[in-house]
């Protein structure tokens, strides 16, 4: 997440509300503009239980990164 977004009230309240919760905050910062090879590298590092792409005009093509991939339709609502 941009630092410039943390500044708003809101952020601030919401941070808040997870540190009370046993939550640790630590920052990362990506260009929104990932190599295939970094999304690979994310989803072996990360180790999801699942992968919903968002955010990207060929969300299929995430279907050749893992078998834990669910594709959702824009503008419907979902629980994870």
């Amino acid at each position: 997440m941009w630092q410039g977004y943390r500044e708003s009230a809101y952020q601030q309240e919401f941070e808040s509300w997870l540190r009370e919760r046993g939550f640790r905050n630590d920052f990362l910062h990506t260009s929104g503009h990932a190599t295939v090879s970094d999304i690979r590298r994310l989803i072996d590092g990360a180790n999801p239980k699942k992968i919903i792409p968002i955010h990207t005009m060929q969300p299929n093509s995430f279907l050749d990164y893992s078998e834990k991939v669910e594709l959702k339709n824009d503008e419907v609502a979902f629980d994870i």
